[in-house]
């Protein structure tokens, strides 16, 4: 038996509002990248397509620019340290779940870099951003050799852009806000542009016959170029009625197309006039504030600072939003062919699960102001608890109820037709329209709880212990303590037919009782990490479990020595959720933000 990807989720975007986002187009290829926490995301534009969604998690830091080569073998992608590093992104090379190969990588700057360049031949680079010496570096991909110098600004460099015709020149844009115009290779400074813009430019971009660049701001103002000399032609001001962070060009050279914070997208051609205006909602928000932008084939891409990415056909019609997680995925939870996921931030989105697959593309369902804490549903109500310290409760994506807790929820499970919530030192008792019904205080710290039964198990992480009480017409009642663990235990998973249930420690080892508390194996000791999730399988044959170490484990209760494990299933930050969809596939959620389909063969 092993354990095989077949799927995967990916999340959004990171955003920031006021900040320009770069997206990454591979126009040969169609595909779409971007920066998600410590990881690069390449996507397909066309949802329907075959090509591999490729997750790369080798950056240390925070990543920050992304760009495809012309050729579309390659990406240069850059971190919050100025580390830029290369790598292979050849669609025949790369297949679901496989880390792509770094052909080089190199130390830049001291700081952030915030946007990179390739020139036409896919050999030299330039990367720019908010380092302490310099604040931009042009180098071969290869070798790293400087072929240049990035000079002339006197604060940090938003956005480069290479010209892709001989002479080759390249431009760049600043929070001073100037554009300096550099000829080359080697790259030297030719001249420097001041006073067009009376705040912070955003982008720049030439156009892709190379005779005109443009570039954009805060100030709302558009300035055209001469892509050739980079002398300055006009500009326009006012242009929205809000900052302009990202512009793109039409590939005829004809139009280019700007995102602004008032929530459009604005076509305009060379000489200035506004051709088409796209409201990307009818709500003005700051949510809807067009932070970044792509023009595919097919399709105008913009996006949201709340992550979403909008579809639009180049007649100014939305086709689709591609909404999502932008952060780390705390909890996911099954229930009626739906996958409801929250996250960190405290969005909750719901999944279709089709034919044991999970859709792409989930709505939103709900949040909560920050951390998800927990995820319950009975029937076709879900509850939510979150570090807001609230419990709600929701049907249909729409809000039922929602009740302040007096404390920092953990975990949420039914008893009966009731809810309990378990807090660092007691225990809550719900009617299942949220009134409190009674509590009951422990004098020890818990994590996790369980129903057995008719008995309900506490972890106590105190003593190192399983605490194990009763319920009886809403009277909670100590019975007795289970011999002392290894470790703190974290979790307890108990199987479908009650016979068995496992109890997880921080150091990754299980322990495996009978429903008498006898111990069956301390076998299943494969994790090297904390523990975060497990499940049992439908005939409590198997248990799949996840953790910090990001290991998949499947235990065998007949063959507690035997295991099959998936090495680094999630990208370095742990898997936090795993639910079964069918006898032999399952899902599991990471603090990557991204959700992965897996099948037993």
């Amino acid at each position: 038996m092993s354990i095989n990807p077949t799927a995967i989720a990916v999340p959004q975007p990171s955003t920031t509002r006021g900040i320009s986002t770069h997206l990454s187009l591979d126009a040969l290829n169609q595909r779409l990248a971007y920066c998600n926490g410590k990881s690069i995301i390449i996507r397909p534009i066309d949802f329907n397509s075959n090509q591999p969604v490729i997750v790369f998690n080798k950056h240390l830091f925070t990543t920050t620019a992304v760009k495809f080569s012309p050729s579309g073998y390659y990406i240069a992608s850059g971190d919050e340290s100025g580390n830029v590093k290369i790598w292979d992104v050849s669609p025949t090379t790369n297949t679901i779940f496989d880390q792509p190969i770094i052909k080089s990588e190199f130390q830049i700057i001291s700081g952030p870099i915030k946007s990179i360049a390739w020139d036409n031949d896919s050999q030299r680079i330039i990367a720019v951003g908010d380092g302490k010496e310099k604040f931009g570096h042009a180098f071969s991909w290869d070798t790293g050799n400087s072929i240049g110098d990035i000079q002339g600004h006197s604060s940090s460099i938003n956005s480069v852009d290479i010209k892709l015709q001989r002479p080759i020149r390249a431009a760049t844009v600043s929070d001073d806000y100037a554009m300096i115009f550099y000829t080359g290779p080697p790259f030297k400074f030719d001249k420097s542009l001041r006073g067009n813009h009376s705040n912070i430019i955003r982008d720049v971009k030439f156009s892709p016959n190379g005779e005109y660049l443009v570039s954009v701001g805060s100030d709302r103002i558009i300035c055209l170029y001469n892509g050739k000399t980079g002398e300055f032609i006009k500009k326009n001001e006012n242009s929205h009625d809000g900052g302009i962070f990202a512009v793109s060009w039409t590939t005829d050279s004809e139009y280019f197309i700007t995102a602004s914070a008032d929530n459009t997208l604005k076509k305009w051609s060379i000489n200035g006039e506004n051709v088409k205006t796209i409201k990307v909602s009818e709500t003005i928000s700051p949510l809807n504030q067009q932070v970044g932008l792509a023009l595919a084939k097919d399709f105008i891409i913009s996006l949201s600072v709340n992550g979403s990415l909008n579809y639009f056909n180049y007649d100014g019609e939305l086709v689709k939003i591609v909404s999502g997680h932008q952060s780390s995925i705390t909890k996911i939870e099954i229930n009626n062919n739906k996958l409801i996921s929250g996250d960190s931030n405290g969005k909750l989105y719901e999944w279709e699960i089709k034919d044991e697959k999970l859709n792409s593309i989930p709505i939103l369902k709900g949040e909560h102001k920050n951390y998800i804490s927990d995820i319950l549903t009975i029937g076709y109500i879900t509850y939510t608890i979150g570090w807001d310290d609230v419990l709600k409760s929701w049907k249909n994506n729409e809000l039922i109820q929602s009740i302040t807790l007096n404390a920092q929820p953990k975990q949420i499970i039914s008893y009966e037709d009731k809810l309990i919530i378990l807090f660092e030192s007691k225990i809550e008792l719900y009617s299942n329209d949220l009134k409190l019904l009674t509590d009951y205080k422990f004098p020890f710290s818990s994590t996790n709880i369980a129903l057995l039964n008719n008995s309900l198990l506490i972890t106590n992480n105190s003593q190192n212990t399983i605490e194990e009480f009763k319920i009886v017409e809403n009277e909670i009642t100590f019975t007795k303590s289970f011999p002392k663990m290894r470790s703190p235990p974290t979790l307890i998973r108990v199987s479908p037919n009650m016979e068995y249930f496992a109890v997880g420690d921080s150091t990754g080892k299980y322990t495996l009782y009978n429903q008498n508390g006898d111990v069956i194996t301390t076998r299943w000791a494969f994790h090297t990490s904390k523990i975060f999730d497990a499940k049992w399988a439908k005939d409590s044959k198997y248990l799949i479990s996840g953790g910090l170490d990001d290991g998949l484990f499947l235990y065998s209760v007949d063959k507690p020595s035997k295991v099959v494990k998936f090495p680094l299933a999630h990208s370095g930050t742990g898997i936090s959720g795993i639910e079964w969809i069918g006898d032999n596939k399952f899902i599991t959620s990471g603090l990557d933000g991204t959700i992965r389909t897996w099948e037993l063969a």
